[in-house]
């Protein structure tokens, strides 16, 4: 029964990863995000000069960085969708991922808080988010240089050298990406109806992070079934814990939410490090 249902989250994750991962998808995603921009930015510009129905008013402001910012929440739900994506095919493909959308996610703020500085530019007025925007993309920069230093480590072993349990594990993988990637369809609805009915909205990144730990600790407890080796399970758990670390610093106030986002980047670098030299001794007394 069980390896029936795995053939089944099998054949519906492989063909949503072929649709979705295509040359002509991200093609379609693009134009998309193009589009949506500019109507946006057109819809923006009516509000400003007439008076819209009060249905389009109500959703949009008037400011122009409001355009960015709906792009911007567009491209990072994109780039949620190819984290769980990744994650069947590698942990650390995913955890590299999370840095990703956390730096892109400090950008988008960056953006934000330009759009609180008017013109003309007053000192007084200006510094406060001239500093928010300072850490920000001083933040993004460092986790972007981070990502790249942690993914040329990395070097993608297999926890077990059976072919048979290899690719159990890969489809236990596949079917909690189908759950992740169904509670990540289920709080985007829930948020934009809360926000389509003027109802108090949640924080959508920090709720799909806090579910995103359990699925890290929940691959943790899957690998234990075909690696009981130390450092494989000291680096899996470790990693859970970097994403909780990311999700403490979307809770955080600004310059120590990229304060935090930094330290995480440097601890799982510091972890691939010493589980490298883990693997590198193992293999030499073997």
């Amino acid at each position: 029964m069980k390896n029936k249902i795995l053939k089944i989250t099998d054949k519906i994750f492989d063909t949503l990863y072929q649709n979705i991962e295509s040359v002509k998808s991200f093609k379609i995603i693009s134009t998309s995000l193009v589009l949506i921009f500019l109507f946006s930015l057109f819809l923006i510009f009516l509000n400003n000069i007439f008076t819209l129905p009060r249905i389009l008013s109500n959703q949009f402001s008037q400011n122009y960085f409001f355009a960015v910012e709906i792009v911007f929440m567009l491209l990072l739900a994109v780039e949620i969708i190819e984290m769980v994506l990744v994650l069947p095919q590698s942990i650390t493909d995913s955890i590299a991922k999370q840095f990703e959308i956390f730096s892109l996610i400090l950008l988008r703020q960056g953006f934000k808080e330009f759009s609180y500085i008017k013109l003309p530019i007053e000192i007084e007025n200006a510094s406060i988010p001239a500093s928010h925007l300072l850490s920000d993309i001083f933040g993004a920069l460092i986790i972007f240089a981070g990502v790249l230093v942690f993914s040329k480590m990395q070097k993608h072993r297999k926890i077990t050298n059976s072919e048979k349990e290899n690719k159990s594990f890969i489809s236990a993988k596949k079917a909690l990406a189908l759950i992740m990637i169904l509670t990540f369809i289920g709080i985007g609805i829930y948020d934009v109806t809360l926000y389509i009915s003027h109802r108090q909205t949640f924080r959508f990144f920090q709720m799909f992070y806090t579910a995103l730990i359990f699925t890290d600790i929940l691959v943790v407890i899957i690998a234990l079934r075909y690696s009981h080796l130390y450092c494989v399970v000291f680096r899996n758990t470790a990693f859970a814990l970097a994403t909780i670390l990311i999700r403490f610093a979307l809770s955080l106030p600004r310059f120590f939410d990229a304060t935090m986002g930094i330290i995480a980047i440097i601890f799982v670098i510091g972890i691939s490090f010493i589980y490298n030299r883990f693997m590198f001794e193992r293999n030499l007394k073997d």
